[in-house]
């Protein structure tokens, strides 16, 4: 019975979490994977008076599935329901400053007027690269854009999120910036605080970047945070991929 209420209670702190879960396909038909952070968001917000459904339909596939396998299905299950969502994570408000000017901005890119618009995500990381479930890391985000008009103030869109494997578990945003004199470099922190039910392994960090107008392709930059449930070697470099 004290099973059975975990797993109820892992279903309740799903949907009162900043990251909720999409309600599952009855149909049977496996659904689309979001493509990015900002659609898995998109997703959230449709599907959030759904998440405790979603939840314990998770359970219950996850306590089958750890069933056929010879496995205790209550853990299954457990692992079911955090599926696609954990619960209890916490996050600060954006901070944004302009790192550089535009002048560096044009040199960073290599700019020329005819580009149009460019924009790129140069750094995702979190300090520490390694916390602990229940701890608090600091997420930061370092961007390079720039347009042809040197004296516009360009707003640009963020969007954050992790993933565990190719599910996202995480999301935050957007939010806006404007960024005057036509580019420069910014920086953005976020403090983000884990849950205390977050598994141990290794996270895709992603930050996206818009332009609410759509003058540019988004930006795209991913990173790699490890959870860690004891003592770690913190000389692992943290991953850096921008696309």
């Amino acid at each position: 019975m004290k099973k059975i209420s975990s797993i109820l209670l892992i279903a309740t702190l799903l949907v009162s979490s900043c990251a909720t879960t999409p309600s599952s396909h009855m149909s049977g038909t496996p659904p689309t994977k979001p493509a990015s952070i900002k659609d898995w968001m998109a997703i959230q917000s449709r599907a959030k008076k759904k998440a405790l459904v979603g939840a314990l339909i998770g359970a219950a596939i996850g306590a089958a599935t750890a069933g056929a396998l010879g496995d205790d299905p209550w853990r299954g299950a457990a692992a079911g329901a955090l599926a696609g969502a954990i619960a209890g994570f916490g996050v600060g408000k954006a901070q944004d400053r302009m790192y550089a000017e535009r002048d560096e901005a044009v040199r960073q890119t290599n700019y020329d007027r005819a580009q149009g618009y460019v924009a790129r995500v140069d750094e995702v990381t979190f300090a520490p690269p390694h916390p602990k479930p229940g701890e608090t890391a600091t997420l930061y985000i370092r961007y390079v854009v720039v347009g042809p008009d040197p004296s516009e103030a360009i707003r640009i869109r963020v969007f954050r999120g992790l993933k565990f494997g190719d599910d996202y578990v995480f999301g935050a945003g957007p939010n806006d910036f404007v960024i005057r004199n036509g580019g420069g470099v910014v920086e953005s922190k976020m403090a983000v605080t884990f849950a205390k039910t977050t598994p141990e392994g290794t996270y895709s960090v992603e930050a996206l970047l818009e332009d609410p107008r759509g003058r540019f392709p988004q930006a795209v930059g991913t990173g790699a945070l490890s959870i860690v449930a004891s003592a770690h070697d913190r000389r692992q470099p943290v991953l850096l991929a921008v696309r």
